[in-house]
């Protein structure tokens, strides 16, 4: 007779015989990220979905979070870090992804924004572009917990303004 198997791990099954998952405990992570969910949802992790939970982006806040975050999901893998492709293909991007179509849309995009001046596409891209997972940047942080100047609430202002005009 050949040598006993591995040993069965204890612990309730399901009738199929596999162990049960029924009663684990997940990481939900640190107090600080808790405390973010709770105040955030889902929409914590960037600027503008922050500025959209605190109502800063006004009565049409649905429309300017969804636009914003097709500029945003469209931008890195187009415009950031890393190599093209190939300069005579359709593809383009980091690694290859994404199309020349979908880049010729995000050019423009940010064209009508750059047509605005430098202010509105710092603001712009402070609010919608950049990284900013957890906190920042610093005027909408100001903003959030109304600690803010009146510089804080013009930036704001020609963030919204930009997205108002590449949402219309």
């Amino acid at each position: 007779m050949g040598k006993p198997g591995r040993k069965r791990k204890a612990g309730k099954r399901t009738p199929s015989g596999q162990l049960s998952r029924a009663g684990r405990l997940y990481d939900k992570g640190t107090e600080r990220a808790e405390w973010k969910q709770s105040i955030y949802g889902t929409d914590g992790s960037d600027a503008l979905g922050r500025a959209y939970v605190m109502g800063l982006l006004g009565e049409h806040g649905q429309t300017l979070l969804a636009t914003g975050r097709a500029i945003a999901r469209a931008y890195w893998p187009i415009f950031g870090t890393g190599r093209i492709g190939c300069t005579l293909g359709g593809a383009t991007g980091s690694g290859g992804e994404g199309n020349k179509a979908q880049e010729e849309w995000l050019t423009a995009q940010l064209r009508i924004v750059d047509a605005m001046g430098i202010e509105y596409r710092r603001a712009f891209d402070d609010l919608v572009i950049d990284v900013n997972a957890d906190e920042g940047p610093i005027w909408l942080d100001r903003l959030i917990t109304k600690q803010f100047k009146q510089v804080d609430s013009e930036t704001l202002h020609r963030a919204i303004y930009a997205l108002n005009k590449l949402a219309a």
